[in-house]
């Protein structure tokens, strides 16, 4: 167990170096440039509307990244393949019972036990 605590904190203390040594020298530090087609933008508008965007961003990766740390990966899976099910009876309402017998093949599919013989 202390040999693991000892490589964790070696690789914290070189991710830490590497980080601090690559913002130190990188060349744009300090520096908030929004991007539009390649060409940076310099009115303070389009910079006061990127911050509202950015901040959802991290908070969808953060509230994603804590529920894979806490193991909720499947259950997500799952309620994304019942959204987007959800969703394709909606957008195609004549088509429906055929969707719904793919899904069930699809379901019996993986719910089946695999025995050929």
């Amino acid at each position: 167990m202390e040999h693991k605590r000892k490589l964790i904190t070696k690789v914290l203390i070189v991710g830490g170096v590497i980080a601090m040594l690559s913002y130190l020298f990188h060349p744009g530090v300090g520096q908030l440039s929004v991007m539009i087609n390649g060409e940076p933008v310099a009115e303070p508008l389009a910079r006061f509307a990127a911050i509202p965007t950015l901040l959802v961003i991290l908070l969808i990766t953060s509230l994603l990244t804590v529920l894979l740390f806490l193991g909720v990966g499947v259950l997500m899976f799952l309620a994304a393949m019942l959204f987007a099910f959800a969703v394709c009876v909606i957008i195609a309402p004549y088509f429906w019972p055929v969707l719904v017998i793919i899904f069930l093949v699809i379901a019996l599919m993986a719910f089946s036990n695999g025995n050929k013989g």
